[in-house]
C-alpha cells in the first residue's frame, strides 16, 4: 500500500509525529553534548504501584534523524495503515529545532515516496524539560523565565518567510499531503496566533497574506488547519466554541490536539491524578460532536494515552497539587484493545459527518514523554499499531 493506491474515498490515517529523539545544535547547548528527550525517558521513575514507567522502546532508544530509521518507521506504519506523518514544525522567527528528523531523516529515506507527510506549525513557546518549576517555595517566576529557551513571537513579516521556507523545503515534495490541491498547514495555537497579531481581522489578513505568498510560489495556495483544543475552554481541553471564529479567520479544517480530560478533573484526589481509558473514549465522544456542531471539516484525534511524568520535575512526588502545576493527569487502562474501539468510534464519526476531506488522526506517533505513541514498545509490543489495521479493516 503506497500514497499512489489509496483509494479516494478512503480515510486518511494521521500520526502526529514529535522529532525529539536526535541530537541536535539546541539541545547540546542547553543541556550537553549527546542530550536527546531519550534522557528523559530512561531515568522516570513510577509514582505509584501499577504506573507504567518507564517506557522502553522496543527497537531502542534510536536515532529518527537517520534516513534508515526513518525508512524503518515508514515501512511500519504503512504496514498497519498509516498513511501521513503529520510532523510538529518548529520556527521561532527563523529559528528552528528538531527539523532534522524531517529534512534528514524522513525526506531522504529510501521509502518515503510510500507516506504523505505535512505540517503543524507548533507556534508555542518552547521551555525546559523536565521542567524548573514544581516544588512548594520555589520562586516560580523566577524558574519559569529561566526555563523559557525560545518564546515565540509572530508578525506579517515572518509569516512570508515562514511560507517561502516550506515552499522552497516541503509543498512542492511530490508526497506532500494536499487538499483541494493545496498543502496541508496546522496552526497549533491559534489563541497565540491572533493574541499576537491581532484578533480576527489582523488574523484573518495574516492567512490571506501567507495565501498570497504561496501563489507567488506557484502554488493554488495554503489549506489551514486549526487546532482549537485549548485547556481554559471547557474541561474537556477541546475548544468547540472557536470552530465558528475559525471559520471566519480563514481556516477550511478543525481538530482538537488532545482530548485527555474527563468529568472527573475537579475530584481527582492529589495522591493519585489518573483516570480511566474507559472515560476518556467518553470525553473524545461528546467533544467531536460538540465540534461539529459548529460545520467546519473536523478531523476526529484519537489520543493513545496520557503520562507527562518524565517531564515533571525530579523532585515532586505524590500527593502532589497537579492542577498548581498544571500538570495533566495519567490515564489508565489505555490497552491497543481500548484504543482500537476508539479508532473503530473515530472512523464512524468521519462517516457520519459527511464532510470532505475524511481523516482521523492519531495523537501521536511517538510522543514517549506524553505518554502518547504508537510505536513498539516492551508492555504491548505492536498492538497499538495492530489496533489501528483491525479498525481500518473493520471500516473497508
Amino acid at each position: 500500500m503506497n500514497i499512489h493506491s489509496q483509494m479516494n474515498n478512503q480515510t486518511e490515517v494521521v500520526a502526529i509525529y514529535f522529532p525529539s529523539w536526535h541530537t541536535n545544535d539546541h539541545y547540546q547547548a542547553w543541556y550537553g553534548q549527546g542530550f536527546t528527550e531519550w534522557d528523559l525517558i530512561k531515568t522516570t521513575k513510577p509514582l505509584y504501584p501499577g504506573h507504567h514507567q518507564p517506557k522502553i522502546p522496543t527497537w531502542g532508544y534510536f536515532d529518527e534523524s537517520d534516513p534508515a530509521w526513518s525508512a524503518k518507521e515508514i515501512d511500519i506504519a504503512v504496514e498497519h495503515g498509516v498513511t501521513t506523518f503529520l510532523f510538529d514544525w518548529y520556527w521561532y522567527s527563523g529559528v528552528k529545532i528538531m527539523e532534522e528528523a524531517l529534512e534528514n531523516g524522513f525526506l531522504k529515506a529510501s521509502n518515503r515516496h510510500k507516506m504523505k507527510f505535512a505540517l503543524m506549525w507548533a507556534n508555542h513557546n518552547w521551555g525546559s524539560w523536565p521542567a524548573i518549576t514544581g516544588i512548594p517555595g520555589m520562586n516560580s517566576a523566577v524558574n519559569q523565565s529561566a526555563s523559557l529557551w525560545l518564546p515565540i513571537r509572530h508578525s506579517l513579516e515572518d509569516l512570508d518567510r515562514v511560507v517561502d521556507y516550506c515552499c522552497e523545503h516541503y509543498f512542492d515534495e511530490p508526497n506532500y499531503w494536499k487538499i483541494k490541491g493545496k498543502p496541508y498547514f496546522a496552526i497549533f495555537d491559534i489563541a497565540e496566533f491572533s493574541k499576537q497579531l491581532g484578533r480576527d481581522k489582523e488574523f484573518r489578513i495574516g492567512l490571506e497574506r501567507m495565501n498570497k505568498r504561496a501563489q507567488k510560489n506557484g502554488l493554488p495556495g495554503i489549506f489551514f488547519s486549526a487546532n482549537i483544543g485549548c485547556c481554559n475552554d471547557n474541561i474537556y481541553c477541546c475548544g468547540w466554541g472557536r470552530v465558528p471564529d475559525a471559520e471566519v479567520i480563514g481556516f477550511e479544517s478543525v481538530f482538537a490536539y488532545n482530548i485527555v480530560r474527563t468529568t472527573e478533573y475537579d475530584s481527582l484526589p492529589d495522591s493519585r491524578p489518573s483516570v480511566k481509558y474507559d472515560e476518556v473514549i467518553k470525553s473524545h465522544q461528546y467533544c467531536w460532536e460538540q465540534i461539529e456542531k459548529g460545520g467546519l471539516p473536523h478531523h476526529p484525534v484519537v489520543t493513545v494515552g496520557c503520562d507527562v511524568s518524565p517531564r515533571w520535575h525530579r523532585g515532586v512526588s505524590l500527593p502532589m497539587d497537579f492542577r498548581k502545576l498544571a500538570y495533566e493527569p495519567i490515564i489508565e487502562g489505555n490497552t491497543p484493545e481500548k484504543f482500537g474501539q476508539l479508532c473503530s468510534l473515530a472512523f464512524k464519526q468521519v462517516r457520519k459527518n459527511k464532510l470532505e476531506p475524511k481523516a482521523i488522526f492519531i495523537n501521536a506517533w511517538n510522543e514517549w514523554s506524553e505518554g502518547m505513541y504508537l510505536l513498539p514498545e516492551k508492555k504491548y509490543g505492536n498492538g497499538y499499531l495492530e489496533a489501528i489495521r483491525t479498525a481500518m479493516a473493520e471500516e473497508l
